[in-house]
């Protein structure tokens, strides 16, 4: 009996955890809590404009910020703005799963009305269309084809649609964005070590030869 039990065990213990990097994300085809991954793009740059620059995630440097703004099943960690070299440290409940962008770019109209949505999809999808290169990391577990986690928005969306109606914030449609995104199933208790980065290499236009290199040090409580 004691040699069954210890057999059992060990089983359950080892399917907690994820044998590869590709056991530990959900498919960019799936869904999470009734959303596909395009739905979480649009709503993670929503998102971003919901805090004070002075406390956004996106903007902060050591990870101070990375709870502003969380809420529901899905957590979202950020890169930076522009080329971007960032080492965080962020403190996640046990149970989220975790979404980020590797590297992405989003467009859209600088006046309401002055953009179609395929124009804000075309002009997302530039840069993306010429990577140079991507890595992804979690725990010494490589993607084995990141290029495969490339998204972009099936519909525009207000980019401003998650600023409280209080502010009167203007009505920033069609918004769209493309790049490549990873959605991580929950993270076991623990410290977790996340590492991704990538590069453009579009001959020219904005942003075009960004590069992104951001490291978190995952506390999963």
């Amino acid at each position: 009996m004691k040699t069954i039990f210890l057999a059992v065990s060990i089983c359950l213990a080892t399917n907690s955890y994820a044998l590869s990097f590709e056991d530990a994300i959900v498919n960019p085809g799936e869904s999470v809590s009734g959303k596909h991954l395009d739905e979480y793009a649009n709503i993670w740059w929503q998102w971003t404009y919901t805090m004070p620059k002075e406390i956004s995630p996106v903007r902060d440097t050591t990870g101070k910020y990375c709870h502003v703004g969380q809420q529901g099943e899905v957590w979202f960690l950020a890169g930076g703005y522009g080329t971007s070299k960032i080492k965080r440290r962020c403190e996640i409940p046990q149970g989220k799963y975790i979404f980020f962008p590797v590297i992405n770019m989003a467009y859209w109209p600088r006046t309401e009305g002055s953009m179609s949505c395929d124009s804000a999809k075309r002009s997302a999808a530039l840069n993306n269309d010429e990577l140079l290169s991507i890595q992804v990391e979690l725990d010494s577990m490589k993607a084995l084809n990141p290029t495969s986690m490339r998204v972009a928005s099936q519909n525009c969306f207000n980019l401003l649609g998650l600023v409280p109606k209080r502010y009167s914030p203007p009505n920033l449609y069609p918004a769209a964005t493309d790049g490549y995104w990873v959605m991580l199933k929950p993270l076991s208790k623990g410290t977790h070590i996340l590492k991704f980065n990538a590069m453009y290499n579009r001959e020219k236009g904005a942003y075009s030869k960004m590069a992104q290199d951001i490291e978190y040090k995952i506390f999963v409580k």
